[in-house]
């Protein structure tokens, strides 16, 4: 029997393909979630309410599951800091640009994660460095940045739409580059344990610095809970992080990064789409331009490095 057409074989491709449907469509529809949540509650309290629930949710499946969370001393502080990177750093960062720029924009800017990658990885030692189609794809991401800016760079200096739309811009470049980064290290950290676990960990990490920025900010007092707001953190807690991060670190393990970072070319388009639909959002024909040129560019310097890159299925067959 060919060896891809065996059971163990089918199983992981299954398992592989699930993971990227998960990440596809959980990410892409989390943007409209983060808009409404951050319309009701301070991005700090967003934040630790979706990492807590995250972190109750996911333990409990490990119990259920008979999974001990126990993990190697060593490797704690390498959990935590991924954790923090992406769901700290990133997400807060990410709810608080939401409440100054539309979540379909965000997700354009936030679409840059795999350029970040493939730069932080050529710029690392014994990392994969790009080609000259990697470069030029990079170049056409740096245009699509401006393209996005430029509506903005065009209006008055003193306008309080403009400077709120380049602040927003500015938080999302760094969230996506703590994203970028903590990806990165997730996969040089070869984490050997079970991909639960490791996800309980992570968010767990980033549930407590959560939960310190929300009461040192003074969120929970001055809290306005709603119905929507509650469904759209639940929402966030369950597909965005459990359903999400959860395959999102599965496909970390078993797949190389620049495979793992197709969902930049999906993504986008459902929130855009979703932000288009339900929340009214419309882009300037600039900015159309600009997600054009970003989604083109992603993909150049994807598949700039696919080739030289074993996609993990067949080291496991």
């Amino acid at each position: 029997m060919p060896s891809f057409l065996s059971p163990r074989a089918l199983s992981n491709q299954s398992r592989i393909v699930i993971a990227f449907l998960c990440v596809y469509l959980s990410w892409g529809s989390t943007y409209g979630a983060i808009h409404i949540a951050a319309l009701h509650l301070a991005p700090p309290l967003v934040g630790a309410m979706r990492t807590l629930i995250s972190t109750a949710i996911i333990c409990g499946i490990c119990v259920a599951r008979g999974t001990s969370l126990r993990v190697p001393r060593r490797i704690v502080w390498q959990l935590a800091v991924v954790g923090i990177l992406m769901m700290s750093v990133n997400n807060v960062l990410l709810i608080w640009a939401e409440t100054k720029v539309a979540s379909g924009y965000a997700s354009l800017v936030i679409a840059m994660i795999p350029i970040l990658v493939a730069l932080i990885e050529t710029a690392l030692p014994n990392g994969e460095t790009l080609n000259f189609r990697g470069w030029v794809g990079t170049l056409l991401g740096a245009a699509g940045m401006f393209a996005l800016l430029w509506p903005s760079l065009q209006r008055s200096s003193n306008s309080a739409a403009a400077h709120s739309s380049l602040a927003g811009f500015a938080i999302l470049v760094v969230a996506a580059l703590a994203f970028a980064v903590g990806s990165v290290l997730s996969r040089r950290f070869h984490f050997q344990v079970d991909t639960f676990v490791a996800t309980a960990w992570q968010i767990g990490a980033a549930g407590i610095v959560n939960l310190v920025l929300a009461t040192a900010g003074g969120t929970f007092r001055s809290a306005h809970f709603t119905l929507a707001g509650a469904a759209a953190i639940l929402y966030l807690s369950v597909i965005g992080t459990v359903v999400g991060l959860t395959a999102y670190t599965y496909l970390l393990q078993h797949v190389a990064v620049t495979k793992v970072s197709t969902y930049a070319f999906v993504n986008p388009v459902i929130a855009v789409l979703i932000g288009a639909v339900a929340l009214q959002e419309r882009l300037s024909l600039s900015e159309i331009g600009g997600m054009v040129l970003i989604l083109f560019a992603v993909a150049m310097v994807i598949l700039s490095r696919a080739g030289a890159i074993s996609t993990g299925v067949a080291a496991e067959q």
